[in-house]
């Protein structure tokens, strides 16, 4: 059986990349995997020498690469061209199945219940993030963290497998357009990258499996529900147990928001659950860590992605990025990335770019409720409420929710300079 495995990484991510790759082929040493290298970069050869195929951005087909790569964020154009990737992969080796993982996963048994539902007519297989209820007394208590979930979707998309056939081409085709269009990281809009878009794959394409394999997927969100068993002093050699699945092989464990430097850390999405308090992880961690570490290469992790700035260095902003999403028709047939091209004069009119630094990326746990701006913002809503009366102010909170969408910023560039055909109606 023509069998193979692939991930996506940019450059600087390049050390999970080996090492996911190296731990797959360890297990199943008559496949080949692939890695996708998501730059500016056309040529394969920093990458000689290693275990796995590498293919770079260029190959796979995108209809318009320079396009996409202003479209999204590194993150966005990492995940949104997986399907491309995978629809590549099977036509072009006449693959018979084919397995993705992300590269922060690592392989320790193999994938034997996943390519037997393949061989047994699946069209492809997906792990939900969770298989038990969230019924526990660590914070954030439990419907937070079910909720999570709701915004972020039923299956975790670090893992797919398909089998190559016409349903399977079905199901990539309608993903590939749904990620090449609309694969923002995007909370408000019900948007999460690729993953989200796989809540709807079971009930729209025939046989679907979903393998509640306890062994298959283990990662921070899942950990209410399973504990490591070591059978012997080797790292590669563990059982699961759960409810759902007991004393089952551990397959691959994904080591989502990882920080290998940091010999503490679970990971940096999670707070009810830490190395300290899931002992039976000690082992795993330490040596998934260390074998991170050992595949670090400076010379490609020094590699530019190629498509975070203008040709004359100004950093692309996400509020950028998401206006010409907004509006790219306009911008069509030119490079977007050209400092003296319609785009980049655009957004510097505009002040969507602010020059060269890179800008800081603001998140949740930076903000401070405590904040005296905060306080006055406050202040400002409660007259707001006075003044309007509650159903208008209701209808003004619609609205600021419709404007924090940032593709929906372009209402405040309605001036004589914002082209007429972008004009929001």
């Amino acid at each position: 059986m023509n069998r193979a495995a692939c991930t996506i990484v940019s450059p600087n991510y390049i050390a999970y990349a080996r090492t996911v790759a190296a731990s797959y082929l360890e297990q199943h040493p008559d496949h080949s995997f692939f890695v996708l290298l998501v730059a500016d970069l056309d040529d394969p050869t920093p990458f000689a020498g290693d275990a796995f195929i590498p293919v770079m951005l260029h190959e796979i087909g995108l209809p318009d690469l320079r396009a996409m790569a202003m479209k999204y964020d590194i993150l966005e154009l990492n995940t949104s061209v997986k399907p491309t990737l995978m629809k590549y992969l099977l036509h072009r080796y006449a693959l018979n199945a084919l397995v993705y993982l992300d590269p922060d996963i690592y392989c320790y048994a193999p994938f034997t219940p996943i390519f037997d539902a393949l061989d047994n007519g699946a069209t492809a297989v997906l792990t939900p993030h969770i298989t038990t209820p969230v019924f526990d007394a660590r914070t954030p208590p439990q419907p937070s963290k079910e909720q999570d979930l709701l915004v972020n979707g039923t299956f975790n998309l670090g893992f797919i497998a398909v089998r190559n056939g016409d349903e399977s081409h079905k199901l990539l085709s309608w993903w590939e357009t749904r990620c090449l269009d609309d694969g923002f990281s995007e909370g408000r809009t019900g948007l999460f990258l690729d993953q989200k878009w796989m809540n709807l794959a079971p009930g729209l394409f025939d046989r679907v499996a979903v393998t509640r394999d306890a062994g298959c997927n283990m990662a921070y969100w899942n950990l209410h529900e399973r504990t490591l068993l070591q059978v012997q002093d080797n790292f590669a050699n563990f059982l699961v147990t759960s409810p759902v699945s007991d004393r089952v092989p551990l397959r691959f464990f994904h080591f989502s928001g990882i920080v290998v430097d940091d010999p503490a850390m679970l990971s940096l999405s999670t707070e009810r659950f830490t190395l300290a308090n899931r002992p039976d992880l000690h082992t795993l961690f330490s040596a998934y860590k260390a074998a991170v570490i050992a595949n670090r290469n400076p010379a490609v992790e020094a590699l530019t992605y190629g498509f975070d700035a203008f040709t004359d260095g100004t950093i692309v902003t996400r509020l950028a990025r998401r206006l010409y999403a907004k509006h790219q028709s306009h911008f069509t047939g030119q490079d977007p990335f050209q400092a003296d091209g319609p785009f980049a004069k655009f957004a510097k009119q505009h002040n969507l770019v602010q020059g060269a630094a890179a800008p800081a990326i603001s998140t949740w746990r930076e903000f401070d409720p405590h904040d005296r701006r905060v306080s006055a913002v406050h202040q400002v809503l409660k007259l707001a409420l006075r003044v309007l009366g509650p159903h208008r102010y209701e209808l003004l909170m619609r609205y600021l929710s419709h404007i924090t969408v940032l593709r929906n910023q372009s209402i405040f560039l309605r001036d004589p300079q914002w082209p007429p055909d972008q004009a929001e109606k």
